[in-house]
């Protein structure tokens, strides 16, 4: 394997034409729930740039997007997780984290990319 530092436009387009051995890109969630980043994995996705495919992943993918147990919806997530990170579909290098202080008395707040909704927030 040949390592070559390119400028992220390139690394874009070499991305999404499939132009590689292996890529480094970093992703955010688009909103705070796990769905977020296993739906890139997907087959087809647009995201999927390594063009990574399982069926059984899909499945438990589709089946988490349709069941009304959360329970149920967590343990597909789980497994698909479990099948994704087995294959090495991906290969996470690192998560980034941020520490801060939060009164627990405030409830209902949701932190998300950065950023605090307090729309439905009360002080207990």
């Amino acid at each position: 394997m040949e390592v070559n530092s390119v400028p992220f436009k390139t690394l874009l387009n070499r991305l999404a034409s499939h132009n590689f051995q292996l890529g480094l890109i970093d992703w955010i969630a688009d909103f705070a729930d796990p769905i977020s980043f296993l739906d890139l994995f997907t087959t087809g996705n647009s995201q999927n740039d390594g063009q990574w495919s399982n069926s059984e992943y899909d499945k438990l993918i589709a089946d988490s997007k349709t069941t009304t147990s959360a329970s149920l919806r967590w343990s597909d997530m789980s497994k698909a997780e479990d099948i994704l990170l087995n294959d090495a579909g991906i290969c996470p290098l690192y998560y980034s984290t941020s520490v801060m202080l939060v009164r627990t008395s405030v409830k209902n707040a949701v932190y998300n990319r950065g950023n605090w909704d307090f729309k439905e927030a009360y002080v207990k």
